[in-house]
């Protein structure tokens, strides 16, 4: 019995299996020195607005022949420091530094002095600072409910000369200069200090930990996507190139012992693939209640990504914080198969931004994962789906593309009519990053019904390996993809048609998909944050991909994030109930 309680208690203290239940971040952030010195020119602005402003308590000083009690303390004058600067400072901390401040600073004083008899006193006390140096150091911590602030660490009065001495006190002004103004120096040196620092705790307080305690500790799924599709009002909605799908007229069977299409002969054809090529050319406005038609966001609500705060570091270049990146939804409380990375680190890049923020594939795979779980993954096109919507006539003219192009049956069966799709998802999408490209996986299936009805006319069950390259030109991100396997799956229920029958409406989707696709990824996708409602104050963006990481790299208008009107938490949070 002792033999089993002892292994069981090493095991319950073993480093091992502690440092297995530590949180691990699937978020980094990584502060530059823009951002410092953004921050360095806030706190230059408070400074000179504040310092004439500290507030000094009274004190009272003794000495052997009485005390003396000093009020009223004011700051006459004043030079402003020739510089402050906020910068990181490892391991993990900020340095605040003030630097070459002078001051001249009156107070007055009162009280009663013993030589022979006790003679009642008053007077001026005069203190002047030259060249002062002032250090606080401070580190970034969370509250009790998680919230961010920076933590005052230690403050001081580290550099220049501080003189004091009493006027106006008749004919002890002389001798309490000369025998005490040392003392009084010194005691006044730690007043001031004690001032001085309480003022810069109060300013990091009010102007950056009350504004961080608004950062949202989640991040909700809805809103990011809203965020992205939303156009701002400024930008109006969002452009993109009209790709309409290349489809061949015949079904393409291993019966097929022509390997061409007869409608590809004919001049009608080639008269409306022109038509066709004309109407690629044209702009379109594709909204975010457009996209929801596709998708609708609002079932991700209750998906939320955990932002809250779980490392620190710094160097004397950059500030990085770690934040947990974990999914979790409020339907579903099963914790997802995955682990975050470990150690996790973020690259150098030569397109250096003042903000840097990698997401690992971690938290995107648990996003999926969950979204699946929850029934979330669920697409719907229907006849007002843009450039899509239009293929699913069952029947059309010669100068239209229509399902039956591909599959006569369809037309057959149902004449005249429009059918819509329902895609859900049968398995966890999963996606692998790398160098400047994500693989995606995928299994699901696509149910067929004629539009405006309850009635199924066909399932489809699929598979698909989907190959993205991506890569940015200035605020332009570019690219390409490639479905490097797409196949239907057992349980085809598609009228009366077997898998192989398919075989060319299979690969006319699987170009229609690339086409589309890429021909916007060619134009490029333009990554303008002014079409982007964020409450932070993003510009210049980057997109790119490293080896399990999707990075975003961005300028920031620090006074603008802190100082703007709409708060974050009231961004983030307007969904979550």
């Amino acid at each position: 019995m002792i033999l089993f309680l002892l292994k069981l208690s090493i095991c319950a203290f073993s480093p091992f299996l502690v440092a297995e239940t530590i949180p691990k971040p699937a978020i980094r952030v990584r502060m530059n020195h823009g951002i410092f010195e953004q921050a360095s020119n806030i706190v230059a602005g408070l400074v000179e607005y504040e310092t004439p402003r500290i507030r000094i308590p009274s004190t009272q000083q003794c000495f052997a022949e009485g005390c003396v009690q000093i009020h009223s303390f004011r700051v006459t004058s004043f030079r402003q420091p020739s510089l402050v600067s906020l910068a990181p400072y490892p391991p993990n901390q900020m340095l605040l530094r003030v630097q070459d401040l002078d001051f001249f600073v009156t107070g007055s004083l009162g009280g009663s002095i013993n030589v022979i008899l006790t003679f009642p006193v008053s007077g001026t006390v005069y203190t002047s600072g030259r060249s002062i140096s002032i250090s606080a150091y401070l580190d970034l911590q969370k509250s009790v409910d998680d919230r961010p602030y920076l933590r005052f660490l230690s403050c001081q009065i580290d550099g220049g000369t501080i003189d004091t001495r009493v006027a106006n006190m008749g004919l002890f002004t002389d001798t309490i200069n000369t025998k005490y103004r040392g003392q009084m120096t010194s005691q006044t040196r730690q007043l001031l200090q004690e001032a001085i620092c309480a003022n810069i705790h109060r300013l990091t307080q009010q102007h950056f930990s009350d504004r961080m305690e608004k950062f949202p500790t989640s991040v909700s799924a809805k809103t990011l996507v809203e965020m992205m599709l939303k156009p701002s009002s400024k930008s109006g909605e969002a452009r993109f190139k009209r790709s309409m799908p290349e489809m061949t007229k015949q079904r393409n069977t291993p019966n097929d012992d022509s390997g061409k299409s007869a409608g590809m002969q004919d001049d009608e054809r080639k008269q409306r693939d022109a038509d066709q090529e004309e109407e690629q050319a044209r702009a379109v406005r594709l909204s975010s209640d457009e996209v929801s038609r596709f998708f609708n966001y609002n079932r991700l609500k209750h998906l939320f990504v955990d932002a809250n705060l779980l490392d620190a570091a710094a160097s004397y270049d950059d500030y990085s914080v770690g934040m947990s990146g974990n999914v979790f939804s409020t339907k579903d409380q099963s914790p997802n198969p995955f682990l975050p990375p470990f150690p996790y680190r973020l690259p150098r890049s030569s397109r250096e931004r003042m903000l840097e923020i990698g997401i690992a594939q971690y938290t995107l795979n648990s996003m999926l994962w969950h979204a699946h779980r929850t029934n979330s993954l669920l697409f719907h096109v229907d006849s007002k789906t843009p450039k899509i919507g239009a293929l699913l006539k069952t029947t059309c003219t010669l100068d239209e593309v229509c399902l039956s192009d591909q599959i006569e049956e369809v037309g057959q069966k149902f004449p005249d009519r429009q059918l819509e799709l329902i895609i859900r998802t049968t398995q966890p999408p999963n996606i692998t990053i790398s160098k400047e490209k994500a693989i995606m996986t995928m299994e699901g299936r696509t149910l067929f019904f004629l539009e405006g009805t309850r009635e199924k006319v066909g399932v489809l069950p699929f598979a698909a390996k989907i190959l993205v390259k991506i890569n940015s030109h200035g605020s332009t991100v570019k690219g390409s993809l490639k479905i490097e396997d797409f196949r239907f799956l057992k349980g085809v229920d598609f009228f009366g048609l077997k898998v192989e029958d398919l075989e060319g409406f299979k690969n006319s989707i699987k170009g229609t998909m690339e086409n589309m696709v890429n021909k916007a990824l060619d134009a490029g996708i333009s990554l303008s944050t002014e079409d982007l409602n964020l409450p932070l104050r993003l510009s210049s963006p980057i997109i790119s991909l490293e080896d399990g990481i999707l990075m975003l790299q961005a300028n920031l208008d620090l006074y603008s994030t802190l100082y703007q009107d709409t708060p974050f938490q009231s961004f983030f949070f307007k969904y979550r109930h």
